[in-house]
């Protein structure tokens, strides 16, 4: 079946031409087969085609993405890449990072799905360029766009596992783009809510965005405005008896992202720009526990971080050679407060000022393209870290493109690993690391696109928690990583009516942890005895292998039909067994390999009406993508089969 597939592809038939495609989540605007590293492009026409939930949902079924889900509606959702964990995986809004200070990765649920435009995935180091948390890679999602009329969209959105609750997740989005001249105004508003699959697991979201840009000649004023608010429960890992860990445990999240950008095309040979940004966010987290004499113990957590920062950029064009330079700066704060009925309050502060400045030269000689770059961050709490890079692009053949690129990428120790009241380590230093891919690109016809990769990186002083000789855990950089990959992509518009896409990924992923292996405490003589030996084993919560395939249709009529299958390996965790205490051994947990199908068939009626309908996981698969609490409980359970409608109007 593989081998004619591929047959299939290589006779295809041109059908029409594809226009450049220019990419931004390099930072300055270059044509995609331009760029060293592995990039992805989803445009707005594909987004529509999968009638996705959620971005973690369309961005799973991409070559080296994983992500990981607690199943809840709301509840948090990360992306990792390439084996990187989803806190080295930097997620940009419009070009402005997502990522939490305090735990150092993004969550994916606070985007809506239906506000985005436009999602571009860098897969490698994109230090050189951002400075932290570019270890894994980029993802930068847009939701900004130029109209050239007036527009109007509505959408209604419910999803069900179960057909006697028809309507027991919903969603009504609306969003208006309005040209005057040079200048445009755009917004959109989404209201979501869910009962959830299960005890204690509704959701209630309001989400808006918009922006303002005006276009004077030879400059460009544009300003995002980003609100998100959600209210949900958190029912925690399944217990044997399949009941939640809590019922009572709840979480309300408010975000507010916000900037304004200014560029000057001073020439025809130099451009200028500069971004001002700030975001807010506040997660209340409550939980509750009952005590020894049986009474309930509320706590409350209260998480407001807070961001300033800009950038400035320069952008020059000198005959063969184009010079990208800038300057970034950002000033961070958290604020955090926990309540308890029981036992004393807590409050903790703490900040930090970054500034970064960096430069990137792609120079042409003859048909080769050759990209280096350098970053340098001095950060208040870490100090200095240097991120060299560099990129080669040369054709081998027509239509059959060489790429590689090396850099070297960090991650820096969050809020919660510097400050952490009585445990936070200030000696820390960032996680740091080498990337390697080679990478083949070919497009023997306008409709046809493969590409493979070869890759290699590591990440050396990851920070683990561990005794510090006390009896108290400490963050430590003492870990390592080794990942070792290839992937694969092939994307084919067969004819008019058929459209295949193909991905695929293999990791070998080595973790050299240090693990206690003995773990003895006198509290009364002060005294003790901790041993601490490494340990190279399978990396935890890393798949070794990921496939997907998608079949788009578009039939007469209006009518368009896409199945899409995706299979994902088996994922290992570690859990410390004091059974034999003080002697300590390490358990391991699977989550077992998974296979999802989803599809849909949609009608356009009237040219501005269109009707949906599917199912996701269609074959109801039991599985989980996140691990829970402990080694016997039964981790995060995804929804069921769920049966969807989207009725979109659009004009």
């Amino acid at each position: 079946m593989i081998p004619l597939v591929f047959l299939v592809m290589l006779v295809a038939q041109p059908i029409y031409e594809l226009d450049e495609i220019v990419v931004t989540a390099t930072r300055y605007p270059a044509a995609l087969q331009d760029i060293a590293l592995a990039t992805v492009v989803i445009d707005k026409e594909e987004l529509d085609k999968l009638n996705a939930i959620s971005v973690g949902e369309v961005l799973q079924v991409y070559a080296g993405a994983d992500i990981k889900d607690y199943g809840n509606p709301g509840s948090v959702s990360s992306i990792s890449i390439r084996g990187i964990p989803a806190n080295g995986t930097l997620v940009l809004v419009n070009g402005h990072p997502l990522n939490l200070i305090t735990v150092g990765m993004a969550d994916l649920s606070a985007i809506n799905i239906n506000t985005v435009e436009r999602i571009e995935i860098v897969k490698g180091p994109v230090s050189s360029l951002y400075g932290a948390n570019g270890i894994g890679g980029a993802v930068n999602i847009i939701t900004t766009k130029d109209y050239k009329k007036p527009e109007f969209k509505a959408l209604f959105y419910p999803a069900t596992t179960d057909l006697d609750m028809p309507f027991q997740s919903k969603e009504l989005f609306v969003k208006v783009g309005l040209p005057i001249g040079k200048t445009t105004f755009d917004a959109a508003g989404t209201y979501s809510a869910s009962d959830g699959f299960r005890d204690n697991s509704d959701y209630t979201g309001y989400y808006f965005t918009g922006s303002f840009s005006y276009r004077p000649d030879k400059a460009k004023i544009i300003s995002t405005f980003t609100y998100n608010s959600k209210d949900y429960g958190i029912p925690g890992p399944m217990l044997a008896d399949s009941s939640s860990a809590s019922l009572l445990d709840r979480e309300k999240d408010n975000s507010v992202l916000g900037n304004v950008c200014v560029k000057w095309d001073i020439s025809d040979r130099f451009s200028l720009s500069n971004t001002f940004f700030a975001d807010r966010r506040l997660i209340q987290f409550h939980t509750a526990y009952i005590g020894t004499d049986q009474d309930t113990i509320d706590t409350d957590y209260d998480y407001l971080t807070s961001t300033l920062g800009s950038n400035t950029m320069a952008q020059i064009s000198m005959n063969s050679t184009e010079a990208v330079l800038g300057i970034d700066t950002h000033y961070d704060t958290l604020e955090t407060t926990e309540t308890s009925e029981r036992y004393r309050d807590t409050v903790w502060n703490a900040s930090s000022y970054n500034i970064g400045a960096w430069l990137e030269l792609k120079h042409n000689i003859s048909h080769f393209i050759f990209t280096p770059g350098m970053r340098i961050d001095w950060n208040s709490r870490y100090d200095y870290f240097l991120s060299p890079a560099v990129g080669f692009v040369s054709p081998i053949m027509d239509n059959l493109w060489a790429k590689i690129s090396i850099g070297k990428a960090f991650r820096a120790p969050t809020f919660n690993d510097l400050f952490w009241p009585g445990s936070g380590n200030l000696d820390l230093k960032p996680e740091h690391g080498w990337a390697y891919e080679l990478r083949f690109e070919s497009s023997p016809s306008p409709v046809l696109f493969a590409a493979l990769s070869l890759f290699g990186r590591s990440v050396k002083d990851r920070i683990s928690w561990l005794p510090a000789g006390n009896g108290q855990w400490q963050p430590q950089n003492v870990n390592y990583i080794s990942v070792k990959g290839i992937e694969l992509e092939v994307n084919n518009q067969i004819n008019e009516i058929v459209g295949v896409h193909l991905e695929g990924s293999y990791l070998y992923s080595r973790q050299k942890n240090d693990e206690v292996t003995y773990d003895f405490y006198d509290w009364i003589a002060d005294t003790g005895l901790t041993i601490i030996e490494e340990v190279e084993r399978e990396t935890a919560f890393t798949p070794k292998y990921s496939a997907s395939a998608k079949l788009d249709f578009n039939l007469p009529y209006g009518f368009g039909f896409n199945i899409e299958g995706l299979i994902v390996a088996e994922k290992f965790n570690y859990y410390a067994n004091y059974d034999q205490y003080p002697n300590v051994s390490m358990d391991m947990k699977v989550l077992d390999s998974y296979l999802m199908l989803n599809t849909s068939i949609s009608k356009t009626m009237f040219k501005f009406l269109k009707l949906s309908v599917g199912a996701k996981n269609l074959l109801d698969q039991d599985y989980a993508t996140q691990f829970g609490y402990t080694m016997n409980d039964l981790d995060y359970p995804m929804p069921g089969r769920i049966l969807f409608a989207r009725l979109m109007w659009q004009r």
